[in-house]
């Protein structure tokens, strides 16, 4: 037995945990005893293999249904997707705004000045026309006939002129002649009385020289008293040359009023009238405006009188508040409207484009000061108690309460960062003082500064606090880009 078991735990023998062919043929099958304790033990490893299995089973369906909810937390944002915008100091303008009308100052209603019946209209409603161009052609028959008929009274009164004229010449040529004979009659007076005087001559003789002077004196005063009658004559005739050629003059002029004429260059209006109809100084026939040059009354009140000067610029606007024109303060009233209180003041407007137009209603901002300032868009304001807010975004506070650390039952709400990683921006609520609207952005006087990035989208999903992340604009993004709430 001891070199048996020499041998077999020798290393010669190279057999070892083989059975021998003695013990495999000595071996007999298994006692009753053995095979009833094998069957007592084979249900227990049965039983405990199967909840072995479902406990891995339970474990592997856990964690299959709990991987995509971290999935999902892992692939959500850290934080509500929103726009931002970094506030810049640009400039604002202090400003009162207007509703009213353009007024053209160079715009009349076209009218005939004398009665008659259209016989030709030149010009079609809406066409540009130059100063003196012919608008509308009554028919001129009565007027030629008028002016026929002063012409023959104009050639009357210069035939009677220049009979007047003549008779005036003869008195004249009268005259000449008669005074030389008062001047012979006045020298034989002379001499006659000079020998008279000496006793040459008789007495007799003497009173027959003077009352041959005297004759040729009063020859010579009847030829002036002629002469005076002649002018008098002559100076009718001309005042009745006067006053026909004035006749004629008014009715050419009646005439040439037959065809009515553009007074200024402008553009035609709308033409009522119409080819055959009979029209007084009472119908309107066209009008003709001037879009040059518009003017918009303003009525300023009282109280900011002080600040209003000539030269102040004034802008149109549209519904969306763009520019749309610039023009200037040209008048302003010296008194005050009683009704009102308020100053009229007259603002001029260049329209050499014609973009403007007469009697159009516009919106007007007259332009006080303009500084420095802050400007926020619409969007990004919200109200609280009819209180105007903006969404600040700011790192978070390290004093806050931690988010959830990573194993907890609870899944983060939709659009919060995974729990365990802090957010880097948070959407803080601050309230602003609001000034005026300028375009589509509000001026900012209180709650903000130059830098501060604001939220300015998707801000009705926001709460103060709420994680956020920076997206680019939908135009700048990529089509994997998020999009905006």
């Amino acid at each position: 037995m001891q070199s048996d078991a020499a041998n077999v735990n020798s290393p010669a023998t190279q057999q070892q945990d083989e059975p021998s062919r003695y013990d495999i043929e000595t071996a007999g099958p298994p006692s009753r005893s053995s095979t009833r304790s094998q069957r007592r033990w084979l249900p227990a490893l049965g039983l405990l293999l199967l909840l072995t299995g479902l406990g891995l089973g339970w474990r592997w369906w856990q964690g299959r249904g709990a991987d995509p909810g971290g999935q999902a937390a892992a692939q959500q944002p850290p934080g509500m997707p929103v726009q931002l915008e970094t506030l810049e100091t640009t400039t604002v303008i202090d400003f009162s705004e207007f509703i009213g009308s353009l007024d053209a100052p160079d715009s009349i209603e076209i009218r005939p000045e004398i009665t008659g019946r259209i016989s030709q209209i030149y010009v079609s409603q809406g066409e540009r026309v130059a100063a003196g161009t012919p608008l509308v052609q009554l028919r001129p028959d009565q007027q030629q006939a008028d002016v026929a008929s002063v012409l023959a009274s104009v050639s009357v009164a210069r035939a009677a002129q220049a009979n007047a004229l003549s008779q005036v010449e003869a008195a004249q040529a009268d005259r000449i002649a008669q005074e030389a004979e008062v001047n012979l009659q006045r020298q034989n007076f002379e001499r006659t009385a000079t020998l008279v005087e000496r006793g040459a001559l008789s007495e007799q003789a003497l009173d027959e020289v003077r009352r041959d002077r005297d004759t040729a004196i009063a020859q010579l005063n009847a030829i002036d008293r002629r002469i005076q009658a002649a002018e008098a004559g002559l100076a009718e005739a001309r005042a009745g040359v006067t006053q026909a050629q004035a006749n004629a003059d008014r009715a050419n002029a009646q005439l040439q009023e037959a065809t009515i004429v553009a007074p200024f260059d402008g553009i035609v209006g709308d033409i009522p009238a119409r080819v055959g109809s009979v029209v007084t100084n009472s119908d309107v026939l066209t009008t003709l405006t001037r879009n040059q040059s518009l003017n918009l009354r303003l009525s300023v009140p009282l109280e900011r009188a002080p600040e209003l000067r000539t030269g102040q610029r004034v802008e149109l606007t549209d519904n969306q508040g763009n520019v749309v024109q610039t023009g200037v303060v040209s008048f302003i009233a010296p008194r005050v409207e009683g009704g009102a209180q308020s100053i009229l003041a007259e603002a001029t407007f260049d329209n050499p484009s014609g973009q403007l137009r007469d009697g159009q209603f516009v919106r007007a901002r007259l332009i006080w000061d303009q500084r420095a300032g802050l400007l926020v868009p619409a969007t990004a304001i919200t109200r609280l108690a009819g209180e105007p807010f903006v969404f600040v975004a700011e790192p978070p506070d390290p004093t806050a309460q931690p988010p959830q650390q990573p194993g907890s039952a609870e899944q983060p709400p939709a659009g919060q960062p995974p729990a365990g990683q802090p957010p880097t921006l948070v959407a803080q609520q601050r309230p602003v003082q609001l000034g005026n609207i300028q375009g589509n952005d509000y001026q900012v006087l209180e709650g903000l500064s130059a830098g501060d990035q604001i939220v300015v989208s998707g801000v009705l999903n926001l709460a103060d606090g709420v994680p956020i992340m920076p997206v680019p604009p939908a135009s700048e993004a990529g089509s994997g880009a998020p999009t905006t709430p």
